[in-house]
């Protein structure tokens, strides 16, 4: 009974591992990073989606340890990765700059007859208009050399600084001392 088991079990997993073995799932991931932006999370998900298999986050953290051509494919695909990443952003902080139309999902309820509703989603067109922020955010990254952006300040020479006491006075007090009340004779 031991020897069945013994022999059962390498041949699970050889019919598991020969669908789809390391350097697949190392490809998948590679290129499900350069369109998840760098994000090792959603690329591990996105290969797994498109394989059919788990492909884990720990696995690849150990590919990366282990072996260099992999390592630097991976820093390849997140430069690829990021310039996407960088140009979306651009594109919608100008969209943004403009103003833009967008399209929005919205659930509205329907009147079938006198009792009965039914719910729907409708596409519904809106407007967002043009961003101060967005502009200023882009103007900052774009146009350093018109003087936007950050701007450095300066000092030379010495800091002096001086001290200065205040003293509050109680107004009630005051008032007392002029009416003559609070002051207690200790003849």
């Amino acid at each position: 009974m031991s020897k069945d088991k013994k022999n059962i079990s390498p041949q699970r997993k050889s019919k598991a591992t020969e669908h789809y073995t390391t350097p697949d799932k190392q490809k998948a991931f590679v290129e499900a990073l350069v369109h998840t932006g760098g994000n090792r999370q959603l690329a591990c998900e996105r290969a797994s989606q498109q394989l059919g298999v788990k492909v884990s986050r720990s696995s690849v953290y150990h590919w990366l340890k282990n072996n260099q051509s992999f390592a630097k494919k991976v820093a390849e695909a997140n430069q690829i990765g990021d310039a996407i990443t960088v140009d979306l952003a651009q594109s919608t902080l100008v969209q943004r700059t403009q103003g833009m139309y967008y399209k929005e999902q919205v659930v509205v309820k329907v009147k079938v007859d006198k009792y009965k509703e039914r719910v729907e989603v409708k596409e519904v067109k809106k407007y967002l208009p043009p961003d101060y922020h967005a502009a200023k955010i882009l103007l900052s990254a774009k146009a350093q050399h018109l003087g936007y952006g950050t701007q450095k300040v300066e000092h030379s020479g010495e800091i002096t600084t001086k001290n200065i006491q205040v003293t509050i006075a109680n107004p009630y007090e005051a008032e007392a001392n002029e009416n003559g009340e609070g002051e207690i004779d200790d003849q």
